[in-house]
């Protein structure tokens, strides 16, 4: 992604003699490519520099693959050679033949040196990417205190750079602020560090990243130097990289990284190629984070993105509804918002597909739910700068502002339903008896939807970790709730029990011999019917993974209980 503006290239004109001589003479010894236009003709043809006599202010081109040319269309044309690298471009004009002579296909065209030279650096407009293998992880520093976000270089130039960062970092960056540190480091631990500002930022792709454009300021002479010696380099690298054949084409000492080094980044790919395929709902989490985005920096959202998003929970619900629960839980590399704004949205929907009076209604609120959390992650601040840790109270208070924050923001967009607008991110945070925010309503004020969102909200978010407590398990946040029929809607509980058990798949499971296995299936009565078994506490430094079904069940003892993952430092997938 490049800045809407950019820098125009200058033009410079030379016309000293000895001047003109030497940079002709150094061509032979530069990364320019270099071809000849006849004066009347368009066609520029190939060619080499052959030799040069300053002082007899002549220089003789090889004009390659001169078939289609005669000693005489050239001879009485004038000529105009262009030398061109990456970083400039140069022109001699008004070039006269004094001698034309052929060898096979080549032309042997001896001219007299020219009167001007017309030079265009390109140096801080062009940006060089950093094509495949080229890796370079890159950080910036954007909260005073706090650690520095960190991702990778995806191109330089002289007066900036585009990092790629995690979408779960991208909240942070705002078109406009400025970077008091931005750094990166090449394979080979060569290091570089200057200031920056935030030209513009957008997703990066279709990947799970955010692309930051950042233009550097401040930097002194040395740097700047560094800069262009590090844009040179790469400018080399990625000629090589590319199967090009010319003079720009080398492999750079930069981008040597020791043996051990790419071993275990191969060993990195390989374990993130063996988890489970939960590619469609990475996309809506990718989805989410391009709307707030957007939202971040008064952009319009996506309709078409966001109703897609629904529409695929939804299909996915109904064409393999238990394999999409265990997906759900498989997103542990997203940041909590997002993997709970995801849950709420499917488990809701899978709660109103199965009432026949709501199940038309589940698109517009599936959109909605997808949508409801995005206010929490819009307030993230130097003052609030986690949503994971642990909060005090100031903190805390300003979250309660996240519900009319997102309305504020989403009240232009026409496409989102108006009742589930209201019922779903204005009122999920309500409670039957007004204790809830942001306006206290009863129970009198709150319909079955909003009372149902409720009910799933608060069921997920407490099934996870948080900074001021460890999760829940299912038995216990369902026993929460139940307990307080004045807050929670006891209909909707026990629906949602009904719908899940007490075992939910994605949950992590104890035998009675020791074995502990993620739930990836329920039989009809809610007892576990296939699970991924994954430790054996009385031999932790065993790694499992193996997927048993219920007739290999009593090789693992008796289910005891649900434990909590993190106890154990495990993950589903």
């Amino acid at each position: 992604m490049e800045p809407s503006t950019q820098e125009q290239p200058r033009q410079v004109e030379i016309t000293d003699a000895a001047h003109i001589a030497d940079v002709v003479d150094g061509l032979s010894n530069e990364t320019h490519s270099l071809t000849v236009t006849l004066e009347h003709a368009s066609t520029a043809f190939p060619v080499r520099l052959s030799a040069v006599a300053p002082d007899q202010r002549c220089v003789t081109l090889s004009l390659t693959d001169a078939q289609s040319l005669s000693e005489a269309d050239v001879t009485n044309q004038a000529l105009t050679l262009r030398a061109e690298s990456l970083s400039d471009t140069l022109h001699f004009e008004a070039l006269h033949p004094l001698d034309v002579s052929r060898d096979g296909d080549c032309l042997e065209i001896q001219c007299h040196l020219p009167r001007a030279l017309y030079t265009t650096s390109k140096r801080r407009n062009i940006r060089i990417p950093f094509i495949q293998g080229m890796h370079v992880s890159a950080y910036a520093t954007v909260l005073p205190n706090q650690p520095p976000v960190t991702g990778r270089l995806r191109n330089l130039s002289a007066g900036g750079c585009l990092l790629e960062i995690p979408f779960s970092d991208s909240p942070f960056f705002k078109v406009g602020e400025a970077l008091p540190t931005v750094g990166f480091e090449f394979p080979n631990s060569e290091k570089f560090i200057a200031t920056g500002i935030v030209r513009h930022i957008g997703p990066a792709g279709r990947t799970h990243s955010a692309a930051v454009g950042v233009a550097f300021y401040n930097l002194s002479v040395e740097r700047q130097n560094r800069l262009l010696h590090y844009v040179n380099e790469a400018e080399h690298e990625a000629a090589y990289r590319s199967g090009y054949s010319g003079r720009l084409a080398r492999p750079s000492p930069l981008f040597q990284a020791p043996l051990s080094s790419r071993r275990q980044a191969q060993r990195q790919r390989d374990l993130a190629e063996s988890t489970p395929m939960v590619r469609a709902i990475r996309e809506v989490a990718r989805q989410l984070h391009i709307a707030l985005l957007a939202l971040k920096n008064s952009q319009p959202i996506s309709s078409e993105a966001i109703l897609g998003c629904a529409d695929t929970l939804l299909h996915l619900l109904e064409q393999q509804r238990q394999q999409f629960f265990y997906a759900l839980a498989c997103l542990g590399s997203e940041p909590q918002w997002v993997q709970h704004s995801i849950n709420v949205a499917g488990k809701l929907g899978d709660l109103m597909l199965a009432e026949p009076d709501l199940a038309s209604q589940a698109r517009a609120a599936v959109v909605a739910a997808l949508l409801h959390d995005m206010g929490k992650a819009m307030l993230l601040s130097e003052s609030l700068h986690s949503l994971e840790g642990k909060l005090n109270d100031e903190q805390r208070e300003r979250l309660r502002d996240h519900v009319e924050v997102l309305l504020d923001r989403l009240a232009p967009l026409d496409w989102i339903d108006e009742a589930m607008r209201h019922d779903i991110i204005g009122c999920i945070n309500e409670r039957l008896d007004g204790s809830g925010y942001p306006h206290g309503y009863h129970a009198d004020s709150l319909s079955d939807v909003a009372r149902m969102a409720a009910v799933v909200d608060v069921l997920d978010a407490m099934m996870r970790p948080r900074g001021d407590r460890p999760a829940k398990t299912a038995i216990e946040a369902y026993r929460y709730l139940y307990n307080r029929p004045e807050r929670f809607d006891k209909g909707w509980v026990t629906r949602y029990v009904q719908r899940h058990g007490f075992y939910p798949i994605g949950s992590l499971v104890r035998y009675s011999h020791g074995y502990l296995a993620w739930v990836m299936e329920l039989d009809g009565v809610g007892q576990p019917s296939r699970v991924r078994v994954v430790r054996n506490t009385s031999r932790s430094e065993l790694a499992m993974n193996h997927i048993l079904t219920r007739v290999d069940f009593g090789q693992l003892g008796q289910l005891d209980k649900l434990v909590r993952p993190e106890s154990y430092q495990l993950t589903p997938f």
